[in-house]
């Protein structure tokens, strides 16, 4: 027996030393990737199916993270395992003075090793909390806030009514989109205008801003990353996956687990399809990724057209694979295709698409791309924003397009590592200095205050169902405003601080109402 315990000392010893290296390696990892992200999505990331990831990401993964820890371990093992009886020594000569001295101390005893892994986790925890905000996250987690239950307003129960003749939608969210990337001059933080056809639409349409020039949206809590993003500009919700009560107790939380996604939210996607709208929704990835397809099959039934269906299609060869899935010159050939589809069907449409090119890790460089600025994650923007440019100027040539209302948004900021490092936000409090990017283009109403507002991604809500010429009873939906009225959003009410510091405590209202329901 006792034995038994002297081994199993070591076996539990060397798993912790495993993890410890695991665990390092990929925080590193983790950051050289996905750059500004905040502990949120990393937690919901884990907590969702993995399928629908780029394969290159489990390959860089394995290479820079994995392999590592396995050497490490590796390494540590051999120094733990040494035959320490038999010393091993070295002659060290200074002038006439020779010294014979010990290259390893005696064999460390299971305690000492103990304290070493605790002093190295001490390590990881507070290089962590500098990066992911590990303290304050978990310290929210304990505060409750009864914030959005005092501010939610439940948009199943707003009378929400529609024009006669309802105008189609086009919904273009692009991956990381910000009106930082513009020059200074324009509203943005670089010095040199990278995204100038999209600052054009901007000036020449709608464009909602935080001051005189073009300054987009703040990004509240829980709303930066690709999946929480959506939610909050469709539902006027953050993402509120993480209960630490349940991780207390050992309730499995996981979105798969339960019978729908947010299943007590009403979305844009509910609204449209009881007013009879084809929703539609195409992406150049898996969809499946992050739990997207749940979220928009279930509100709204939305058709998914993604990198799936294109391979089904025939459209790409069934082992095509650009990083996430095809290239955005090929999203917008097809969503030309299909928007002349929807538009011969003689019923409004919503029609939503989502681009991958410019994802963190330096964007994917497509033979459209120019090689005007010193990176390619300049590059890339630069023709992102001149694809999208084009695409604007077909559809505006389309017979359909009288009728049409086209809302383009950023989905969150961008987490490109090292892009705009002086302006990287803190991960737990939300964006605040970068902003999102928004147009909204032959809007059927005009806004009352487009300049001068503060507001966040989640206040596009009720302002695409404004901008199609819905009239909505109180002009709130959600947590948020629509910014085509007067009224002021949460964020001019409470300003920034107060409210997203709310928003990061623990709402027992969210967690019961809005997430699980059916619990």
């Amino acid at each position: 027996m006792k034995r038994f315990f002297g081994i199993l000392k070591h076996v539990i010893i060397q798993l912790v030393v495993f993890w410890v290296f695991l665990i390092y390696f990929s925080m590193v990892w983790c950051a050289a990737n996905f750059g500004n992200i905040g502990l949120s999505e990393i937690v919901f990331t884990l907590n969702m199916p993995l399928k629908g990831t780029a394969s290159s990401y489990f390959y860089s993964y394995f290479i820079n993270a994995f392999l590592p820890t396995l050497i490490g371990f590796g390494i540590e093992l051999a120094l733990y395992f040494l035959p320490w009886k038999n010393q091993y020594h070295v002659s060290v000569s200074f002038g006439k003075k020779k010294w014979t001295l010990p290259i390893l101390p005696l064999r460390l005893n299971g305690i000492v090793w103990i304290a070493i892994i605790l002093f190295w986790l001490a390590i990881i925890v507070n290089a962590a909390d500098e990066k992911f905000n590990v303290y304050d996250f978990v310290y929210n987690q304990i505060q409750a806030s009864e914030f959005i239950e005092k501010e939610y307003v439940d948009a199943a129960e707003v009378n929400v009514t529609f024009p006669a003749e309802k105008r189609n939608l086009i919904c273009i969210y692009m991956e990381s989109a910000e009106s930082s990337f513009q020059d200074k001059e324009n509203g943005g933080l670089l010095e040199v205008n990278i995204i100038p056809e999209m600052t054009g639409l901007a000036r020449n349409n709608i464009s909602f801003s935080q001051s005189e020039l073009i300054e987009g949206a703040a990004v509240a809590p829980q709303c930066g990353w690709t999946i929480a993003g959506l939610v909050a500009q469709t539902s006027g919700l953050p993402l509120k996956l993480f209960n630490f009560d349940d991780a207390l107790d050992g309730t499995d939380n996981t979105m798969d687990k339960y019978v729908s996604f947010m299943p007590g939210s009403t979305t844009l996607g509910d609204i449209l399809e009881r007013e009879g709208y084809h929703n539609f929704f195409m992406a150049g990835s898996d969809f499946t990724f992050g739990g997207r397809r749940d979220y928009f099959t279930q509100h709204g039934g939305y058709e998914i057209w993604d990198y799936l269906t294109a391979k089904e299609d025939g459209k790409i060869p069934a082992d095509y694979e650009e990083t996430w899935g095809f290239e955005d010159e090929k999203l917008y050939q097809y969503a030309k295709e299909k928007l002349l589809e929807l538009a011969a069907q003689g019923e409004p449409f919503n029609f939503s698409m989502l681009t991958v090119d410019t994802h963190t890790g330096g964007g994917y460089k497509c033979r459209l791309c120019p090689d005007t600025y010193e990176t390619q994650y300049q590059n890339v923007w630069a023709c992102a924003s001149n694809q999208l440019d084009d695409f604007i100027e077909w559809i505006q040539q389309q017979d359909f397009y009288e009728n049409t209302t086209i809302c383009i948004t950023g989905d969150h900021s961008s987490m490109e590592e090292g892009f705009l490092v002086e302006y990287d936000y803190d991960k737990h409090r939300g964006n605040i200095e970068r902003k999102v990017y928004n147009v909204f283009i032959n809007a059927a109403v005009e806004p009352v205050t487009m300049k001068n507002r503060k507001f966040t991604t989640m206040d596009y809500f009720p302002t695409v169902l404004a901008a199609l010429g819905a009239e909505i009873e109180g002009d709130r939906m959600g947590l948020g405003t629509n910014l085509f009225s007067e009224k002021s959003t949460l964020a001019e009410e409470y300003g920034y601080e107060e409210m997203f510091d709310e928003l990061n405590k623990k709402s027992n209202f969210y967690d019961n109402y809005i997430l699980y329901p059916e619990r």
